[in-house]
């Protein structure tokens, strides 16, 4: 630790006291100030340059961004699944109509081959 002289002038204006506790103010100042300095182990733990190089840049994001706007979906791509949709409810309602319709109609010839058979 390096001595600090105090000049004269303020030695006398400040008295030992004053000037005791001025070189506390200093001594505990450059204290802090040292303790606020990056260690050599603060200095290895940041990035390297590769890790900076590895870092995605504007142009590259703004890559991505386009690519994510072209896959994403559009609001005719959205439409036409719609119409899909509404396509598909309708195909499995008529399937549903067909196949009760049949249903009704095995049961019928089996009610009348029953009353064919049975009330003879």
């Amino acid at each position: 630790m390096s001595v600090m002289t105090i000049p004269r002038v303020l030695r006398e204006k400040l008295g030992e006291d004053g000037v005791d506790a001025l070189l506390t103010v200093f001594s505990e100042v450059s204290l802090n100030t040292r303790n606020d300095l990056a260690t050599k182990s603060d200095i290895r733990d940041m990035a390297t340059k590769s890790d900076i190089r590895d870092m995605a840049t504007k142009s590259d994001l703004k890559e991505m961004a386009t690519a994510l706007r072209q896959e994403m979906a559009t609001k005719e791509d959205i439409a036409n699944l719609k119409t899909e949709i509404e396509k598909s409810k309708t195909d499995t309602i008529k399937w549903m109509l067909a196949f009760a319709a049949t249903q009704v109609g095995i049961l019928i010839a089996a009610m009348g081959l029953m009353f064919k058979f049975f009330i003879r």
